[in-house]
């Protein structure tokens, strides 16, 4: 059976388990940075420096996890791994003592983040093998990433429909939701969804040029092929520079929530909800025009109305939760595409690769595509976090007018800048539909 002529159910077994791993993503990403650094004591610089660590601890695997993805053409094997060891990390994470220190977090947070790599790489890589047609990959993509966002907005929902006492009973209620889902979905994929590689491995080594030699040689030969496969370094930068644009706003909002709006818990997680909502509601919108005016258009477009939703936020005051809402709606939508779009459009690079350089290395590619993602978070959180903690955002007394306006620069003004650059670089970019579908059919008729 060919990939294409898959069943639904094959698309909907392969998409669930990204609902389960984005059920801990809002208080991974967003709540506990400042969990962390504000509500147990760590302190925001602390919690920034190590947060930071964690990511470049965790950069480095990605590649590691990429090339052995390819090279044992075993997709199954690494997500399910993957999955269990960032189980034990989300535990111990979510669950911390009274007063944790530094290293506590650290230990913590990188086996979560190793465990999430080890999942997170030879997943997405799997889903750019289940399909190589330019509508069905976004399709697919899609239903990933729109599983993902029910799996937020659940995890923004169970706080309102729990009434937490506090934020940890939360976050460890988060912990155990997740835990439940994953032990079911993840089963349900390696069970149901076949894995074409492992396949085709099977009949003749699809890894031709990966299955040789070592890692080093390995990653240091496709470094260096990388300077010629433009498409992927341009789609790399945009992605990286927009990663960030999202990851400081995403760090920040608990306290701009807090500090800047001075608004309560439940208010936040009325937001939060509201933000992931959008998102979900607007992917069939995004794909639809995708297959339309193409993705990398339809990318931008949704750039541009975060962009004029972020114009918005300087003129906001303490209490304004309708105007705040309705910036959340508007960005939350434009959330779905960023979603959706650029990893399908990565799909795409993807077959070029190959198709220029003559060798399966889907997973390692997806591998510096998921590292150029946490540098996003790593750089956010390391930079945000620190520079509001040196302007004393956290600390009592009535005179934070400073340290306010740099809470609205870092999570309003410079994510605009940043936005407007990866516009620049995707308005133009070459590979439309046409351009993959005759790659494609250039591919069919090799075999790699």
């Amino acid at each position: 059976m060919r990939p294409s002529e898959y069943p639904t159910r094959t698309s909907v077994f392969y998409a669930l388990p990204a609902m389960a791993a984005a059920v801990p993503t809002i208080p991974a990403y967003v709540l506990l940075p400042s969990y962390y650094g504000d509500d147990l004591g760590l302190g925001l610089a602390v919690t920034g420096i190590v947060l930071l660590l964690v990511r470049v601890i965790d950069m480095l695997t990605d590649p590691v996890v990429g090339w052995l993805s390819d090279k044992t053409g075993n997709r199954k094997l690494w997500t399910g791994l993957g999955a269990v060891i960032a189980g034990i990390g989300l535990w111990y994470l979510f669950s911390p003592p009274a007063q944790p220190s530094a290293l506590y977090l650290l230990i913590w947070a990188s086996v979560l983040f190793l465990g999430w790599t080890m999942f997170q790489v030879p997943y997405l890589a799997w889903g750019a093998d289940l399909s190589g047609d330019y509508k069905k990959r976004t399709s697919l993509t899609a239903l990933r990433e729109g599983a993902g966002l029910i799996g937020i907005v659940l995890a923004g929902a169970i706080p309102v429909l729990i009434n937490a006492p506090d934020r940890a009973a939360e976050i460890q209620t988060l912990a155990i939701v997740t835990l439940t889902l994953g032990a079911v979905f993840v089963a349900l994929l390696i069970w149901q969804v076949p894995d074409p590689v492992a396949q085709h491995k099977r009949t003749k080594s699809s890894a031709a040029g990966m299955g040789s030699g070592n890692l080093l040689v390995t990653l240091r030969l496709g470094i260096r092929s990388l300077r010629d496969n433009r498409l992927f370094m341009r789609l790399l930068a945009a992605w990286m520079i927009n990663g960030l644009a999202a990851g400081l706003p995403a760090v920040c909002f608990p306290l701009f929530v807090r500090y800047y709006l001075e608004l309560g818990q439940d208010s936040e997680n009325i937001l939060i909800l509201l933000y992931f909502a959008a998102a979900i509601i607007a992917i069939p919108l995004w794909v639809f025009m995708a297959g339309r005016i193409g993705k990398h258009r339809v990318w931008c477009l949704a750039m541009v109305m975060a962009i004029i939703a972020f114009v918005f936020v300087p003129l906001l005051d303490a209490g304004d939760f309708g105007a705040f809402a309705v910036i959340c709606l508007v960005t939350g939508a434009a959330l779905g595409a960023d979603l959706a779009l650029p990893p399908a459009i990565q799909a795409d690079v993807d077959d070029w690769d190959r198709y220029r350089f003559g060798v399966r290395r889907t997973a390692l590619l997806f591998a510096l595509w998921n590292m150029t993602n946490k540098l996003a978070m790593a750089l956010a959180a390391g930079i945000a976090l620190p520079i509001l903690g040196a302007f004393g955002l956290t600390e009592g007394g009535d005179e934070k007018t400073g340290a306010l306006v740099v809470l609205v620069l870092i999570y309003a003004v410079i994510p605009i800048v940043l936005k407007a650059g990866a516009i620049g670089m995707m308005w133009r970019f070459p590979l439309d539909s046409t351009h993959q579908v005759a790659i494609r059919r250039r591919l069919s008729r090799r075999t790699v």
